[in-house]
């Protein structure tokens, strides 16, 4: 016999839960192809503001080594599924933390799309100008000085630097018209030296470096950074 109750239609699970018994189960539920969430280019939810909220706290007290999904998860109050879900590996976390604040690859993409002829010292100015701000530029300074001691650090600096400038880069260099593996190469040369400038001033801390102003770096560091992306980079 079948009564009104077991036929009445049952409340579905909300999206949240659906994520979270996807993710726990190994299966994902989904209408078009999966794509993990970028946070630096959509509006995140407050699941996802928690999660890096937390993941940047974590990062900055226990450094990359002693960071963990778990303890992320506990802070934020969600189930660790959502934070690999969300986020994928630990180094992806970092990564999605560290560009909420500085949104280095919307910028320098940005930086580069404009006249290609004097995007070198854009670059330069850019990331300084970013480095040095005392909201945003803070979060990135504590992580560089601990990333040249944590043991873990080559894994957060390689995704750092692949995902947040030499990708973006590299995509608008090929847009203005250069070959992929040339525009590759020098999207690496160009983001090697910036993040080479960034160790010296933050976390070496070498004079004159450290104490030279933006425009003087600028001045100086820029036509290196131009040569990379529009000169001659193999001897004739």
């Amino acid at each position: 016999m079948t009564s009104k109750a077991a036929n009445a239609p049952q409340p579905s699970a909300s999206p949240e839960e659906e994520t979270l018994e996807s993710a726990r189960s190994g299966r994902t539920r989904h209408r078009g192809p999966r794509r993990r969430p970028d946070p630096g280019s959509i509006q995140p939810s407050s699941t996802r503001e928690a999660i890096l909220t937390a993941a940047r706290e974590s990062f900055l007290a226990q450094g990359y080594e002693g960071t963990t999904i778990r303890a992320v998860a506990r802070t934020a109050g969600v189930d660790p599924a959502l934070v690999s879900y969300y986020f994928g590996s630990k180094g992806d976390l970092f990564g999605a933390a560290v560009n909420l604040r500085v949104r280095a690859s919307e910028e320098i993409a940005a930086a580069v799309s404009g006249d290609l002829r004097s995007a070198g010292p854009r670059l330069v100015r850019l990331s300084l100008t970013a480095w040095d701000d005392a909201a945003d530029g803070a979060t990135f300074r504590t992580l560089l000085r601990w990333m040249a001691t944590d043991v873990s650090a080559p894994e957060a600096i390689q995704n750092y630097a692949t995902e947040q400038i030499a990708v973006p880069m590299a995509e608008a260099l090929k847009q203005s018209g250069l070959s992929g593996v040339s525009a590759r190469e020098r999207a690496t040369l160009a983001g090697s030296q910036l993040v080479g400038l960034a160790m010296i001033r933050y976390v070496l801390r070498l004079d004159p470096i450290t104490s030279a102003s933006v425009e003087h770096l600028v001045e100086v560091v820029g036509p290196t950074i131009q040569h990379y992306l529009t000169g001659p980079l193999h001897p004739r």
